[in-house]
């Protein structure tokens, strides 16, 4: 049936003092003891304004006791579980940041698929590669002229590709830091990239408006894939069992289109899915309230395309139901900035239950969601809190685990866990 026109579900957000887990490393380091206060949000219902009592137990384990509105139960000594029995019992699991990287002013983030490379670009254009684990920044490369707005591992997790605010789009050695390829074909900053396959070719999406379809080797566009007016702010492509019919030549330099599917959101509240074959629409459909379109993703695992506005606002669909929301809900008012599925990949891979979600918002907040189960209702399972940075968060997930990277524009690269133990976070480097 779909909840077409239904008001969004309202999540839980629980927030925790920011420098919490120095509380913790404070108490374990001297045996002492601390505070920290904890707050509980849902719209409609009276706030819970709670305090964390932390002291050492025996074989140096930290054991939390709730004041104040909260129950709190430790997982390890630098995550926890809070039970808030004024909002209806929500019991949500709180993780800290295990290592934090300071590289200042960054506009993308991305880790390679084995997880032991990041990537970021920055406002002023550079763009650094590092090792996931310790931090260490293996190449500074000045990629563009302005904001580096996307970067994206190809799957050899070897090249990276690049798209800035000078209208460019480049290919990178992550082993050299040479740029082989340069492609020009946009008018307008590029927003968003995906790479389809292992990498021969790539589709790009820009203020522009345009979606294209690009040829790696020779640095030529193939073709423009869709054209609309308002620009197009991220994409996402997965495959598909294409319900259109092509009449389109394919073009030599074409390779890995068919049975593929891109996923497009658009400044104007419109998300489009353009079959790449065939370089036509498949389906499009508005966003609630008609707010711009700042985030999806998609996986043809599980059918399932999630979009995210500037309101906050998630939607979930089933791609062979596109014309019905299964899921809609919203955490807060904060946009929503990156979104990617969650989950083990064995348990992923066994089709059990449904993904969950991993949410990054325009405030720096991060959210993990319980696993999609068709029209139940979505609950909020974890928030990664425990640092104090301004501007969009961006997500990703490392090696396929339980660990993730997100990032904030005024700050850093950081690293979460859910198995810290009692190992005290790592200082800045």
């Amino acid at each position: 049936m779909g909840i077409e026109g239904s008001a969004p579900t309202t999540l839980v957000q629980v927030t925790v003092q920011a420098d919490w887990t120095d509380v913790i490393a404070d108490a374990l380091r001297l045996n002492s003891t601390g505070t920290f206060w904890v707050s509980s949000y849902k719209r409609g219902s009276p706030s819970v304004h709670g305090a964390a009592k932390v002291s050492v137990v025996e074989d140096r384990k930290v054991q939390l006791t709730g004041h104040d509105g909260i129950i709190l139960e430790a997982i390890t000594n630098y995550s926890f579980r809070v039970k808030i029995p004024e909002h209806d019992n929500i019991e949500v699991e709180v993780y800290g940041s295990g290592r934090r990287y300071n590289i200042n002013k960054i506009s993308s983030m991305d880790v390679s698929p084995e997880g032991a490379l990041f990537v970021t670009g920055s406002e002023d254009g550079t763009l650094r590669i590092g090792e996931t684990e310790s931090g260490r920044i293996t190449q500074e490369l000045k990629a563009h002229i302005q904001y580096v707005n996307t970067c994206r591992f190809f799957p050899s997790g070897q090249v990276v590709l690049s798209g800035g605010g000078d209208f460019l789009l480049k290919v990178w050695s992550a082993l050299d830091g040479s740029c082989p390829v340069t492609m020009r074909g946009h008018t307008k900053p590029i927003s968003d990239t995906a790479i389809v396959d292992r990498g021969r070719n790539v589709v790009s999406s820009s203020n522009d408006g345009t979606v294209k379809l690009w040829e790696v080797a020779s640095g030529t566009m193939i073709r423009t894939l869709s054209q609309h007016q308002d620009r197009v702010n991220a994409i996402a492509l997965d495959s598909w069992e294409s319900t259109v019919e092509s009449t389109l030549a394919l073009d030599p330099k074409e390779v890995g289109t068919e049975g593929k599917l891109v996923i497009a959101a658009s400044e104007s509240g419109t998300l489009y899915g353009l079959d790449v074959r065939a370089s036509e629409e498949a389906f499009q459909r508005k966003s609630y309230n008609k707010a711009p379109m700042r985030a999806c993703a998609y996986s043809a695992q599980h059918s399932l395309v999630v979009s995210g506005t500037s309101e906050g606002v998630v939607e979930i669909f089933d791609i062979r139901k596109s014309d019905q929301v299964l899921n809609r809900f919203q955490r807060g008012t904060a946009g929503i900035s990156s979104i990617v599925f969650s989950g083990s990949s064995s348990s992923l891979a066994a089709g059990q239950n449904g993904p969950g979600l991993i949410i990054g918002c325009d405030d720096s907040g991060v959210y993990e969601t319980q696993q999609i189960q068709g029209e139940t209702t979505v609950q909020l399972l974890r928030e990664y809190v425990g640092y104090d940075l301004d501007g969009p968060a961006r997500v990703r997930v490392v090696g396929g685990g339980p660990a993730l990277v997100a990032i904030s524009k005024e700050g850093g690269l950081l690293r979460f866990s859910g198995a810290l133990g009692g190992t005290p976070p790592a200082a800045s480097v």
